[in-house]
């Protein structure tokens, strides 16, 4: 799988995206939150829940990197977003939550879709 993809889509007033390809590393040094491109879409489409599907994707970050999308992601909840993450087994590390809960962040990742959107939902 070659390139990396978003694709962006309001469904019931969440935003839907879906991440595939593999995840440039430099996206997360670039100056900007990394997760600006989601920010935009929820303020263009007034969406406060997203559900972020990175399932397809394939990424290999370090731990300063994992830290860094930590950071950036605790941004999300500080602005009035709530979001999801779905992810594979094999992506899962607690320290992304750990280090945007530490930060206020109010982010989930979960491995089911039904499960992630009923915890948007509260």
């Amino acid at each position: 799988m070659n390139g990396y993809n978003e694709e962006f889509r309001v469904k019931d007033g969440v935003l839907n995206v879906h991440l595939s390809g593999t995840f440039p590393k430099e996206l997360l040094y670039a100056g900007q939150n990394l997760f600006q491109p989601l920010i935009d879409e929820c303020l263009a489409h007034n969406c406060k829940h997203a559900l972020i599907d990175a399932r397809d994707l394939h990424v290999n970050l370090s731990t300063m990197a994992i830290f860094q999308a930590g950071e950036d992601a605790a941004t999300l909840t500080r602005i009035g977003l709530r979001v999801a993450f779905l992810a594979r087994e094999d992506m899962l590390d607690p320290f992304f939550e750990h280090v945007a809960f530490n930060r206020g962040g109010n982010v989930g990742v979960f491995l089911d879709k039904e499960t992630a959107l009923d915890w948007l939902e509260k």
